[in-house]
């Protein structure tokens, strides 16, 4: 039997070949890291229609990374994230969903390996691409933790449970607020890119609405948006305008407070 991998990549796509092409393609840059871990890739696809089944099997077949593709109904971006880590082998998980990039592997060959088992979770740096752009604000702040920037034991949804499917926007915030501090460790470097524009799911005001109330409702004390009566209306205002200028204008503040800084995407 092949002894199991030290990290699980875990890729969730539903009809976003082009997106998903991306991602593929930043991990086949890393491979070589990747191989030393040793890692494996786990895509878990909503049934898309679109090729992004295809793209995914043809990746696998490639065989240049132990790759397994997941079939499941499109039932929302948790239940397949749950998935995602149910059906892993890796001690360790890190999510890089489609239209992520994976920029530096490297620094998990120093961190991994050996790692004290009090050290549940790594959280490195983050950047945020504008579409079609080819540059990023990476976010130098440890106070900003990032879903795809975070890696951590699988083991610790035993601990904590999975991710909460009734949440359609946050459930990866609640999940990374529930991992102790003391647990946890800031790894000093640029690890994914993600873009943002006013159509992605974690934007839609409906959902964030929805979120809201769940959160209320459970008494829950999670604060995902400091400011939500005011985020609705900028969120509704850019889904109309077809632009989103508050998370470039917060990023382009962060440049003159030096919490961001430019990056080159290759």
């Amino acid at each position: 039997m092949t002894p199991a991998p030290l990290l699980s990549l875990v890729i969730v796509v539903r009809n976003d070949a082009r997106g998903l092409q991306r991602t593929l393609l930043s991990i086949e840059l890393q491979q070589t890291a990747l191989a030393t871990l040793p890692s494996e890739l786990v895509i878990i696809d909503g049934t898309s229609s679109d090729g992004s089944l295809s793209i995914a099997e043809a990746f696998r077949n490639r065989r240049n990374l132990p790759t397994r593709v997941i079939e499941q109904p499109p039932l929302g971006i948790y239940p397949a994230m749950n998935l995602g880590w149910r059906q892993a082998r890796g001690r360790w998980l890190m999510y890089v969903n489609a239209g992520d990039r994976l920029v530096h592997a490297t620094p998990l060959l120093e961190a991994l390996p050996e790692a004290p088992s009090n050290l549940w979770a790594l959280q490195g740096r983050s950047a945020i691409q504008p579409p079609g752009l080819p540059w990023a604000f990476e976010v130098m702040s440890e106070a900003v933790h990032c879903h795809q920037a975070l890696v951590y034991r699988r083991e610790l949804h035993t601990r904590l449970g999975p991710y909460d499917e009734r949440l359609k926007v946050c459930a990866d915030t609640a999940f990374m607020a529930r991992i102790p501090a003391p647990y946890r460790r800031y790894l000093p470097a640029l690890l994914a890119i993600s873009s943002v524009s006013p159509a992605d799911a974690s934007r839609t005001p409906r959902s964030i609405q929805r979120d809201l109330q769940h959160l209320q409702t459970t008494k829950n004390r999670l604060k995902p948006w400091s400011k939500p009566r005011l985020s609705l209306t900028v969120l509704r205002l850019e889904r109309w305008l077809g632009v989103s200028w508050s998370v470039w204008m917060r990023a382009s503040l962060g440049l003159l407070r030096g919490t961001h800084r430019w990056v080159k995407v290759g």
